[in-house]
């Protein structure tokens, strides 16, 4: 399972990071300024956001436009903040860290 995490510009949590890479065969990350393209080649892309980021909010929603022209369900979207949504996103594609973390570790690992 080929993993893309897009982040602003907090750092994803050392916790949170394991629990990616364990149900990953490898983990690239990107730092977003903007929106940027939903990656064609990976099998799963985590969007994370602590507090308010407005970059990756707005690359998970591009993201999101372009997985439902594709059919293809590649989006994990990991926040701190529950008031932060992304409509339209399914419940097993929203996480809250570190309140959903063995949800998550669930769903990397039958995953990977």
């Amino acid at each position: 399972m080929r993993t893309v995490i897009v982040r602003g510009q907090a750092p994803v949590p050392e916790a949170l990071r394991d629990v990616i890479e364990r149900g990953s065969t490898s983990v690239q990350e990107c730092r977003v300024p903007g929106p940027t393209p939903l990656p064609r080649d990976v099998d799963r892309v985590v969007y994370f956001i602590d507090g308010d980021d407005r970059d990756v909010v707005a690359a998970a929603k591009q993201a999101l436009g372009a997985e439902r022209r594709d059919g293809v369900e590649k989006l994990v979207y990991v926040s701190t903040d529950s008031s932060v949504v992304i409509d339209g996103l399914s419940p097993a594609e929203c996480f809250r860290w570190p309140a959903d973390e063995d949800r998550l570790k669930m769903a990397f690992m039958t995953s990977a």
